[in-house]
């Protein structure tokens, strides 16, 4: 079997990076539940324009108007608090041990979702790393997948031996559609809302990878 994983909110927990780290700076800056909520709101899970969140950061907490630094200032600080999920390592070291191939494919700058997978030692238990800002394209778009699958030499396999695993349905669900793979989604307790349901649906990663590595195939709400 051939595994795609996501990074962000599936191999680690980069919403909860961010919230930890936006509360200790509201707190620090003087700022209030609202502006806190307003911060929140624009990161959008990750999925928000990264511009836009720092505008809301300089705006609602009076730092410099300086985009670029401030964009900077909030990744490091989710670096800083980055960690993987309880269960995401041992789940990764049981699909190699059982011959298994894995790589991450993540949207995102290299020098940022490389510090992740460094800081949460993540690179010795997979076999590639793909990021979207190296290859000059990002998910939903197959073609990133594509790439993975290349990397892990199996470019030509059975499109229904490969899974595609992630948080974001317009995303990391869509790419795997797109590329004809099997999909999993790791909703953290979310219920999945729209059409063409996945292939699996678990609250957790290590639940959702136990689920689709079952010869049972049953499925979580």
């Amino acid at each position: 079997m051939i595994w795609l994983l996501d990074l962000d909110n599936t191999l680690v927990g980069r919403a909860e990076a961010f919230a930890s780290w936006a509360t200790g700076e509201v707190e620090v800056m003087g700022g209030s539940a609202g502006d806190l909520a307003a911060i929140l709101t624009a990161d959008e899970g990750g999925h928000g324009s990264k511009a836009a969140l720092a505008r809301v950061l300089i705006d609602r907490l009076g730092w410099d108007d300086d985009v670029p630094a401030a964009i900077e200032r909030f990744r490091a600080g989710i670096l800083e608090g980055v960690r993987p999920y309880d269960g995401v390592v041992s789940s990764l070291d049981a699909l190699r041990g059982a011959g298994d191939r894995v790589a991450v494919v993540t949207n995102g700058t290299s020098a940022q979702q490389r510090g992740k997978i460094a800081r949460c030692g993540l690179g010795d238990h997979v076999d590639a790393v793909v990021v979207s800002e190296e290859e000059g394209v990002a998910k939903p778009d197959p073609r990133l997948l594509e790439i993975a699958l290349d990397r892990l030499g199996a470019a030509d396999v059975d499109r229904q031996q490969v899974w595609m695993v992630g948080d974001a349905g317009h995303a990391d669900v869509a790419a795997g559609r797109a590329a004809g793979t099997r999909t999993a989604w790791v909703s953290h307790g979310r219920s999945w809302d729209g059409p063409d349901r996945p292939d699996v649906v678990a609250p957790t990663t290590r639940e959702a990878l136990a689920l689709a590595a079952s010869p049972s195939g049953v499925v979580l709400d």
